[in-house]
């Protein structure tokens, strides 16, 4: 994130539209102030909203040709490493849960089939 000339760590940074006294126009800083959110923060007792955390669980990328790169982690610890046709099980069971709605995963599941059993070249069908 770009500090934009503030130190994150002590000072609030200054909204856009405050001049150096901290004033606000309030035709201006409409687009940048929503008094509706500060109330909400000061409802549950934060001046701001909690920094955004991040957890890594891992990387899964499919190299083609059945092959695929697995590594599955618990934020900075790592639980498996996979290379080859065992990580490329494992990209595609993870491809297929991710699917939201079951109509989808059953289509993904009939591609993989046809492309299976047809290739992947149709125009010579």
């Amino acid at each position: 994130m770009l500090s934009r000339g503030y130190d994150l760590a002590f000072a609030q940074p200054r909204l856009p539209c405050e001049d150096e006294f901290g004033e606000m126009d309030e035709a201006t800083c409409n687009v940048f102030y929503d008094p509706a959110m500060n109330e909400w923060l000061r409802f549950r007792g934060l001046d701001r909203a909690p920094p955004f955390g991040f957890l890594n669980l891992g990387m899964l990328a499919y190299l083609g040709g059945g092959e695929a790169l697995s590594q599955v982690q618990i934020g900075e610890f790592p639980v498996l490493a996979w290379a080859g046709s065992v990580a490329f099980v494992l990209w595609r069971s993870v491809y297929l849960v991710k699917q939201v709605a079951t109509r989808n995963r059953m289509l993904v599941t009939f591609d993989w089939i046809k492309s299976v059993l047809f290739g992947r070249d149709m125009t010579r069908l």
